[in-house]
């Protein structure tokens, strides 16, 4: 794209690709916590650290299998902030994602239940901060493996 005379552009996601394909940066801030989408997130090792749980993540995307929308469970590791050129800011979290549908059952009361351990997708751990939404895991008390799905607020 870099070689393409691509004019300027009148709306800015057309300068914005402009400039991303011209200089693309490697310089990349690594963050503990970031407040985003209204919600305040911290990746798992932050999230040890303190009372409340903030590294739940919950993301809505097109199976590629089956063609139908899928929701993914997950814990983030890590918050990165990439910066290309002159103020464009890309958000992306790491994510350990929990294996669908092997690692996620929905009970007869419609409670989501995930297994924290059963990772899979470790090939395609990234997520833009736009697609994620918060989720809190609570231990399941009969199932001592298993925990419980919370939406956030």
């Amino acid at each position: 794209m870099k070689d393409l005379d691509l004019p300027d552009g009148e709306i800015v996601e057309e300068q914005m690709i402009k400039r991303l394909a011209a200089s693309p940066s490697s310089q990349v801030t690594s963050c503990q916590g970031y407040d985003i989408n209204g919600y305040l997130f911290y990746t798992a090792t932050k999230n040890k650290k303190t009372v409340s749980q903030n590294s739940g993540a919950r993301i809505e995307a097109l199976d590629e299998r089956t063609r139908k929308s899928t929701i993914y469970f997950g814990i983030i590791d890590d918050i990165w902030k990439v910066h290309n050129g002159s103020n464009i800011q890309i958000l992306v979290f790491r994510c350990r994602w929990v294996k669908h549908p092997k690692g996620v059952e929905v009970d007869g009361y419609r409670v989501t239940i995930v297994d924290l351990n059963n990772i899979g997708y470790k090939d395609d751990p990234w997520v833009l901060d736009s697609q994620v939404a918060q989720v809190l895991y609570i231990a399941d008390p009969a199932k001592k493996t298993k925990h419980i799905v919370i939406p956030g607020k």
